[in-house]
């Protein structure tokens, strides 16, 4: 081999050592980006993980499945309830119609009275009570949708009026 052959090989080494050096460098920040990303990654899944008793996401996210699973029974069973409830309450009494009334000129005081107690559908009853000086006499009259098969006096009609007026 002549000089110039060898000149030229030293100069092809070096370009390939110089090549080699910038490939190492390139590869050199890559595993740093990488080693910072990971790093990054490892946080948030600490994080994710925090207050959770299990190692792995696969096992917290089952668990958290199971507990989705209950409580889409809970409120499935408390759905019922309120619909169990709210059955119920049509039928309670939600209207009152209250009059005071004196029944006799020697009595005072409108001890008398008619109270109507209705549900939703203004069914229900009408309660009243005559006073006299001697005596107190009670009544009770059904009430079927607003209406009622016994003749009902003044103040009862109005007591009725003023409990469905309530609706």
């Amino acid at each position: 081999m002549t000089n110039g052959s060898i000149g030229t090989l030293n100069d092809a080494i070096i370009y390939v050592i110089a090549a080699m050096a910038v490939l190492i460098l390139i590869a050199y920040i890559i595993a740093v980006v990488l080693m910072v990303k990971l790093g990054n990654m490892k946080s948030r899944y600490k994080e994710m993980m925090r207050g959770s008793n299990t190692e792995n996401l696969e096992q917290m996210l089952l668990e958290h499945m199971h507990k989705v699973k209950d409580i889409t029974e809970q409120n499935a069973e408390i759905k019922e309830e309120n619909k169990q409830i709210r059955d119920i309450l049509q039928n309670v009494v939600q209207k009152v119609g209250v009059v005071r009334f004196s029944a006799f000129d020697d009595v005072g005081g409108d001890l008398s009275y008619a109270v109507a107690l209705l549900d939703r559908t203004n069914t229900g009853i009408i309660l009243s009570g005559i006073f006299s000086r001697n005596s107190s006499i009670t009544y009770m009259k059904p009430v079927d949708q607003g209406h009622s098969v016994y003749k009902l006096s003044a103040e009862e009609n109005e007591a009725l009026e003023k409990a469905i007026a309530k609706g």
